[in-house]
């Protein structure tokens, strides 16, 4: 019968730790991972419609939600503002921004800004932040489309 043998010897385990070190050359291939990492979290939480992760109905972006909608007059969809600022209430960019800080504590001193162009129906993100962990600068840009009259649906 195989299994483990008491006393158990721990004497290896410190040489792991001196030949796993993250030299200089690493730390740039483990701060590209990191930021890579977060890109692709945002990424899947923009392209997600709020509530559509049955755990928890906040994850995702809820102008998803509005996907099929076709934006008023004042570039607005249910009443908020398709353009504007995370300092702003009452706009997309401010539910991004909350939960951004709800699911990816990896970023701090978050700043999110949409553009709308909607001859195009483009929709840009612009997100800018801090990477706590590194304390290196980050900044993203998402664009897509949404409904425009009635024709195809585009996504970048």
């Amino acid at each position: 019968m195989s299994g483990f043998r008491i006393p158990l010897d721990f004497s290896s385990i410190g040489n792991f730790y001196e030949k796993n070190r993250i030299n200089k050359d690493d730390k740039s291939e483990v701060e590209k991972s990191i930021s890579e990492s977060i890109s692709n979290f945002i990424k899947l939480m923009v392209n997600s419609p709020n509530g559509s992760f049955k755990p928890n109905s906040r994850f995702g972006f809820t102008l998803n939600n509005c996907y099929f909608e076709n934006p008023n007059s004042k570039d607005e969809l249910k009443g908020k503002k398709i353009l504007g600022k995370s300092d702003n209430v009452g706009n997309f960019a401010s539910d991004m921004e909350k939960v951004i800080k709800l699911f990816e504590p990896r970023l701090l001193n978050l700043d999110i800004r949409t553009d709308f162009e909607k001859v195009q129906s483009k929709v840009t993100i612009t997100i800018t932040g801090l990477i706590a962990e590194i304390r290196k600068s980050y900044k993203q840009e998402l664009v897509f489309f949404i409904w425009k009259n009635n024709e195809e649906i585009r996504r970048v």
